[in-house]
């Protein structure tokens, strides 16, 4: 007895949406599915398959019974944007409800759910004649047989329903609810223990695609994140400080290489996309020394930096025909990230700044980096930015910052800087 189906549920906002809204963004989900299975360790994988839908859910099995690579299915189709949940099922016909107990039963005692201590949840659509009640009965009645002899006769054999090793979502860390329940559609019947959570949201390339800016930090590829999951394909950006106070090339470059890391753990929640993700770094070196010259007295050094960021990240925006800017910024988090310093940021670009982490606190941040799969990257050490002024304003003007810049030629800078840029593959 193995699985052989795996029930995928979508996002539940998609049920306020208009019915030709659901059927495009149901049709982005398959096709952003078949894609990553495509460019999974086995593309063949999706030739073996078959899927089907009905409202709200969709059926993913194999052809052939004997095919066992519901492993691999859960872990690319469980990291998928738009999707809730998903369950690996067996996949078996209503018509022989015997064998439909059989199974169910198996499947509770195999999870370690025994007799009484679960309540089966039993959905029929397109099949009104099925007893539920009496159905209910016969796989506790099953559960219990199976419980005595210890799940070792008649192939009711633990070790056959072990999780495999590709179970883990890639970097994704779904978390696992025991749920029993069993799906009836038309002539087939869906049975599954568990329901593995998935990011949801809505599917990569429903929104217009946005530049998120991505350093080796915790919150940035956080914020990517949430920006991916509500649609938009990232055009990601790094920001190279290159500034190790000792002139070593070697800590320098590890500040670069934690957020290309970062932007390689988010990459695999894009596979699926009809577009990748493009990836620049951008070296700001120079400016960063004039910053601190002409602002660091009055504590404006992060300001003058982090609008520089905006300029470059706008560049970009106009370059790709993106909507927008992502950050990681938390209002008050730091003392550039107050709602005054932010409004100082701001205006120094057109386009409009998103922050998806703005009210978050710092503990949900770490909650949500350790299931994406960012955190063992966030708490790597790394060189302190030598740009960050002893008393940092908290309280910025933006006359007194475009009279400081009115100073620099930015220009200048700017141009610098974008002619330098440099494309990762």
């Amino acid at each position: 007895m193995i699985y052989n189906c795996i029930l995928v549920r979508y996002t539940g906002e998609f049920g306020v949406k208009s019915t030709q809204s659901q059927e495009y963004i149901e049709d982005l989900i398959h096709n952003n599915i078949k894609r990553a299975l495509t460019a999974s360790e086995e593309p063949d994988l999706l030739d073996r398959i078959r899927f089907f839908t009905r409202q709200g859910r969709l059926y993913i099995y194999f052809e052939k019974q004997q095919d066992t690579d519901v492993d691999l299915l859960i872990a690319v189709v469980g990291r998928t944007f738009g999707i809730s949940s998903i369950s690996p099922c067996f996949r078996t016909s209503v018509r022989d409800k015997t064998a439909v107990a059989s199974v169910a039963a198996k499947l509770m005692v195999a999870h370690g759910i025994g007799p009484g201590s679960f309540k089966i949840a039993v959905r029929a659509i397109k099949n009104p004649k099925l007893d539920i009640p009496s159905l209910k009965q016969d796989i506790t009645s099953l559960c219990n047989k199976i419980a005595l002899n210890n799940g070792s006769q008649k192939g009711f054999s633990r070790p056959r329903f072990k999780k495999g090793p590709k179970w883990k979502m890639g970097p994704w860390g779904g978390e696992i609810e025991s749920k029993p329940e069993i799906e009836v559609y038309k002539d087939h019947a869906f049975i599954s223990a568990e329901r593995i959570k998935s990011p949801g949201g809505f599917p990569l390339g429903l929104e217009n695609q946005l530049v998120a800016l991505v350093s080796g930090g915790l919150d940035s590829p956080i914020a990517a994140w949430l920006a991916m999951r509500r649609g938009a394909v990232p055009v990601f950006v790094v920001m190279d400080p290159d500034n190790d106070s000792k002139g070593s090339k070697a800590n320098a470059s590890a500040v670069r290489e934690k957020a290309l890391e970062n932007i390689k753990i988010l990459v695999e929640y894009t596979k699926g996309a009809l577009k990748a993700p493009t990836v620049y770094v951008a070296s700001y070196q120079s400016v960063l020394d004039t910053f601190i010259q002409h602002g660091s007295q009055k504590g404006i050094t992060c300001l003058l930096c982090k609008r520089f960021m905006y300029r470059v990240a706008e560049q970009i925006c106009f370059l790709h025909d993106c909507q927008g800017i992502v950050t990681g910024e938390i209002l008050g988090e730091q003392a550039s990230q107050t709602a005054r310093n932010l409004r100082v940021l701001d205006s120094a670009v057109m386009m409009p700044v998103h922050r998806p982490l703005f009210g978050f606190d710092k503990d949900e941040v770490v909650t949500l980096a350790s299931r994406i799969g960012t955190m063992p990257i966030a708490t790597i050490a790394s060189v302190p930015c030598k740009g960050v002024p002893n008393r940092p304003t908290i309280r910025g003007e933006v006359f007194e910052v475009e009279k400081v810049e009115e100073k620099i030629d930015i220009t200048k800078y700017l141009e610098q800087c974008l002619s330098g840029l440099e494309k990762v593959s």
